[in-house]
């Protein structure tokens, strides 16, 4: 049965979703989906790098994700999910299929990352991948990740291997000293950078805290929050 969020979303979705169709789904790895959404509806839009989409689940309400490339011309547009704990979002990901369809709303301005005269520094985790890719090879990504091996191994399939520090998580957010040196090092290493944080809130405060701690400030800073524990709706 829909929620009230989602029946009202529903209602909503009819007059501003786009309508579009999967025409692409594969499990990259165990915990990430790539999928490729398209339809007349995706034709002749603006989309700049870091903007998020909304995608409207039935019986759950939206979903919010960056999309990585947007072909206005064809109508086509790719993302990368993570699939991240047993909600419905990662059910709906997990499952869907290729000819399914799906109302999206959007694009939206969310985390620019296409627009900067300099190198942008990607900082987040697993869900900030998609945002990496839209960014492109145009400058250094750190992540807190829970399995290393298999975000390395996704990263190097899309071609952000060599560009990308990973830390892995420990209990308690014992990594997130090792995490602020990751981001000071690569703050170091490309002065002028525009740090984009995003992810998970509590490590985003991390290191915000820690740099400042640390004296080091980015000439150029934009933060915004995917999730936190107990908490949805967060971007």
């Amino acid at each position: 049965m829909a929620s009230p969020k989602a029946f009202v979303q529903g209602l909503v979705g009819r007059v501003l979703f786009r309508d579009a169709t999967v025409t692409r789904t594969e499990a990259v790895s165990p915990h990430f989906r790539h999928l490729v959404l398209g339809g007349p509806g995706l034709q002749g839009v603006t989309w700049t790098p870091g903007d998020k989409v909304q995608l409207f689940l039935p019986s759950v309400g939206t979903r919010a994700y960056t999309p990585f490339r947007w072909d206005a011309r064809t109508g086509e547009t790719e993302l990368l999910v993570y699939l991240h704990g047993e909600g419905p979002g990662t059910r709906w990901a997990r499952e869907v299929r290729r000819g399914d369809a799906i109302q999206v709303f959007g694009p939206r301005s969310s985390l620019p990352v296409g627009d900067a005269p300099r190198p942008i520094l990607v900082v987040g985790d697993e869900t900030s991948v998609g945002l990496a890719l839209a960014r492109g090879t145009a400058g250094p990504t750190v992540l807190e990740v829970t399995d290393p091996a298999e975000t390395r191994g996704v990263l190097d399939v899309l071609g952000l291997g060599s560009s990308a520090v990973l830390v892995e998580r420990q209990p308690g957010d014992g990594h997130h000293e090792a995490l602020v040196d990751a981001v000071a090092s690569a703050l170091r290493a490309q002065p002028g950078a525009r740090l984009v944080l995003s992810g998970r809130a509590a490590a985003i405060q991390a290191v915000r805290r820690g740099l400042k701690t640390r004296g080091i400030s980015a000439v150029d800073s934009r933060t915004k929050a995917y999730w936190a524990p107990g908490k949805t709706g967060l971007d």
